[in-house]
């Protein structure tokens, strides 16, 4: 007889304990998933992965920032149109500079530029007459000196006194001509202060604020105010007498505001 081939019994054996041993394995690691810490296994949905990528980690102040639209710009207003509605409210809100032509320089255009024929050497600018003076205009809300002085009756006042008021402010100077025509110099019957004559040709300021800005001095809301600078000899500091006798001349009556 032939010698039979050996068999291999432990073929079928090795393959069930394969599949026994991958089962085990399976049921062991879903155990372990959903009781470790109580932490639910749920895959994160696309809707909610979305929300977190477009949240940072770290929420800074430029990606808040990002999020607000810029505020819309400020409403620009007619001002000589609500001075004639309503010149003391309108006085009240608007820059000083809003009426004012500008001082810059236009813009030069393209091709407009002259040929240079010269060279200069340059030389550093002691005054420039076309550049904006710093700090003035003022500004609505602009902190403005707190003059402290002396009105004409000797009694000292401040530019604070009159808060909440339209104040008119006019630099005096004793021997300034147009000076002299702007307090009214030049109305008929007026006579001259200390000899001097006054620039014809100019009225008187509450004139031309009549006129003009259609306001009266006398309102209780103004305050003229004439800020006399120097005195006859036209560099020292005025005296209480220079003072008193202008205001009596040219008639400022500190009752109705006009200091």
């Amino acid at each position: 007889m032939s010698e039979l081939a050996p068999t291999h019994p432990s073929l079928p054996l090795t393959g069930a304990g394969t599949l026994l041993l991958a089962a085990l394995v399976a049921s062991s690691a879903c155990e372990r998933g959903g009781t470790e810490g109580g932490r639910s296994t749920e895959t994160p949905s696309a809707d909610s992965a979305n929300v977190n990528d477009s949240v940072p980690a770290v929420i800074d102040a430029d990606w808040v920032a990002s999020k607000f639209q810029a505020p819309p710009p400020p409403e620009r207003k007619d001002w000589m149109r609500e001075i004639e509605k309503d010149p003391m409210a309108a006085l009240k809100q608007m820059d000083p500079a809003a009426l004012q032509s500008g001082r810059n320089r236009p813009a030069a255009t393209a091709g407009s530029n002259p040929e240079i024929t010269e060279i200069r050497a340059e030389k550093p600018a002691d005054y420039q007459p076309e550049q904006p003076l710093r700090g003035w205009p003022p500004r609505v809300g602009q902190l403005y000196p707190n003059l402290v002085l002396k009105d004409q009756t000797g009694q000292v006042c401040a530019i604070s006194d009159f808060e909440g008021k339209v104040i008119l402010l006019e630099v005096v100077g004793l021997t300034c001509k147009a000076c002299h025509a702007f307090a009214g110099g030049n109305e008929p019957g007026k006579s001259r202060f200390r000899g001097i004559q006054p620039q014809p040709g100019l009225d008187s300021i509450e004139r031309y604020a009549t006129d003009y800005a259609k306001l009266s001095l006398e309102h209780p809301e103004i305050v003229f105010v004439q800020l006399v600078l120097y005195g006859m000899d036209g560099r020292s500091a005025p005296t209480e007498d220079d003072v008193r006798d202008w205001a009596s001349h040219f008639g400022m009556d500190r009752r109705k505001n006009q200091v």
